[in-house]
């Protein structure tokens, strides 16, 4: 049968047109392949940003996460440069005091089998090891005057230990192979390696007192997952050396202090009890002792991360529901001034010297993290990297915040992302997504990852729910305590509401409704599979909780599960 050649061009016209519009949507490779800025460091002088940016592993690399490389962009604009590249990775970057050099983390098995610090020339030139320490260094900050290296290495791995390791023993024995991580201080130049600590502290994380002459750093007792969550404080000593001094006693979860810049007091984010899963709150108290405040009280909000502006203002972003904003906050008086918020849903924040421009790295509904910059009082930010050109024409679900009314009449809210093309009056296919922890928090910006495909099933004609049930942050403490003693319960009945109301605006098919996530979101999709088996056609559980009673007798946490999980213990009645 021969068919006219008009039929013959249709057909090849609809082949391309059908595989340009399979060219322009995303698959679980493209997701995985996408790169997303995870921190930046500002230049003291304004003049560059450095940042570290996501690079996918392939087939033929080991396993293990992304690879971090480090990038620099010109604070004015234009093309950001590579400076450390895959196969190294790199962490913690910070500039020099003169903003000439990179500071970085890293194991590069051409120069250290060990991972060390290095600096690297802004204007360029090769890395150079700033560090010659004789095991792994984990964390590191540098003097305000740039020619000290603080930083933390762990003890020396008992004989026997060390021995299976080199056999080839690759797990870690919770609670058993753990040994001592403690502070050291070396010349930035290179020299002889002092231990500064000298009690049996275990170091987490460590900064430097505004004149260079203490170290803040948090520490537990014992060096073990459970405590660095649930049993650690924030210490001071002389960057000379001595017995660390404890700044303060605490309950339960906290962050690293910061001294202000005239040395006179600290603050820290941290929990307000034991049992509060998060360290939402901004304590602040004299550097010399004394009661420490709670500047945030009761507020609806979940502290995220903390800076000095001055010695009389902190700067702290916020976790609003599902936005993110930047504030103000005085020592005189308590007060809360907005200073940025709105259009995109930024992370930790770097300042220039002077306190008058930051960098931060920040995604949007459509796009992952990049890096902005901005004025600290103008709105909006600038934007001034492309890291992914391949999403531009892209067609993405148009996402927004919906609240309903949960269980007991609480006011719950989420993400909802409509499928590319919606139409009103169409029910679609639904997924829910369930986040984990619970004390989490999904905002309203990209919310992509391999683990979470959201915009790939939004370009496929299904719409996706993101509920931050009870026990969420982002609310507040009592809100994050609002599933304790009662998992599965109203948080469950959360997300049901969430479908409930989707399913009554006339949005969704209620027969076409799936569930997924990991972690404590696997747990939720378990318990859809199970006990609510009649509400969704599919299930798919990632890293997820299928018996808190194993669990809780494995987990290396059995602390945080049962005071900021469960608020009881896993012999009481669950």
């Amino acid at each position: 049968m021969h068919y006219p050649k008009t039929v013959y061009t249709l057909a090849l016209l609809l082949t391309l047109l059908l595989q340009n519009i399979l060219a322009q949507q995303l698959t679980p490779e493209s997701v995985v392949a996408l790169c997303s800025v995870r921190s930046v460091a500002l230049q003291p002088q304004g003049n560059y940003v450095a940042y570290t940016l996501t690079a996918a592993r392939t087939e033929a690399d080991a396993p293990g996460g992304a690879y971090l490389e480090l990038w620099v962009v010109p604070v004015k604009g234009g093309e950001a440069r590579a400076y450390v590249r895959k196969p190294n990775s790199v962490s913690r970057i910070a500039w020099s005091p003169d903003g000439r050099m990179i500071t970085y983390l890293s194991k590069r098995k051409d120069l250290d089998a060990r991972r060390q610090v290095y600096a690297i020339p802004v204007d360029g030139g090769e890395s150079r090891q700033l560090t010659h320490a004789p095991r792994d260094v984990s964390k590191y900050a540098l003097s305000p005057d740039g020619k000290r290296v603080a930083f933390i290495m762990e003890d020396e791995m008992p004989e026997a230990i060390a021995k299976a390791q080199k056999r080839g023993f690759d797990q870690e024995v919770q609670d058993t192979w753990q040994v001592i991580d403690r502070i050291y201080v070396a010349d930035a130049a290179g020299g002889k390696i002092e231990l500064v600590s000298q009690n049996d502290v275990h170091a987490l994380d460590l900064t430097w007192s505004p004149d260079g002459t203490q170290i803040i750093f948090r520490g537990s007792e014992r060096p073990f997952v459970d405590d660095d969550y649930m049993h650690s404080d924030n210490y001071i000593v002389s960057a000379g050396g001595g017995m660390a001094k404890k700044i303060v006693d605490t309950d339960g979860k906290l962050e690293l202090a910061q001294m202000s810049p005239d040395g006179r007091h600290v603050a820290w984010l941290g929990a307000v009890s034991y049992n509060d899963p998060y360290p939402h709150s901004l304590f602040v108290m004299p550097a010399e002792g004394g009661t420490p405040r709670n500047l945030l009280g009761d507020y609806e909000g979940t502290g995220e991360f903390v800076h000095w502006k001055d010695a009389r203002t902190l700067l702290l972003v916020m976790s609003e529901n599902t936005t993110r904003n930047l504030y103000e906050v005085s020592l005189d008086d308590g007060r809360f001034k907005k200073v940025l918020g709105g259009g995109v849903i930024f992370d930790d924040i770097s300042l220039s010297t002077d306190r008058k421009l930051l960098a931060t790295s920040a995604s949007t509904a459509v796009h992952p993290d990049e890096v902005f910059v901005g004025a600290l009082k103008a709105q909006p930010l600038r934007r001034l990297t492309d890291s992914n050109p391949q999403l531009a024409g892209m067609a993405f679900g148009e996402q927004e915040t919906v609240t309903w009314e949960g269980a007991d009449g609480w006011s719950i809210s989420g993400i909802l992302v409509k499928p590319v093309g919606y139409r009103s009056g169409t029910r679609y296919p639904l997924q829910v997504q369930v986040h984990g922890g619970p004390e989490a928090v999904r905002l309203d910006g990209w919310n992509t990852g391999y683990n979470r495909l959201v915009q790939l099933l939004a370009q496929r004609g299904i719409m996706v729910l993101i509920p931050n049930y009870r026990g969420s942050t982002g609310k507040g403490v009592a809100f994050a305590r609002g599933d304790q003693r009662d998992m599965m319960g109203k948080e469950f009945e959360d997300i049901l509401a969430g479908i409930d109301y989707l399913d009554q605006q006339g949005m969704i098919d209620p027969q076409r409704v799936g569930i997924g996530g990991g972690s404590y979101g696997g747990y939720a999709a378990a318990w859809g599979a199970t006990r609510h088996s009649d509400r969704f056609a599919v299930a798919v559980m990632f890293v997820g909780i299928s018996n808190q009673i194993s669990k809780g007798g494995m987990t290396d946490t059995p602390v945080e599960n049962a005071v900021v999980h469960w608020d009881q213990w896993l012999y009481d009645d669950l």
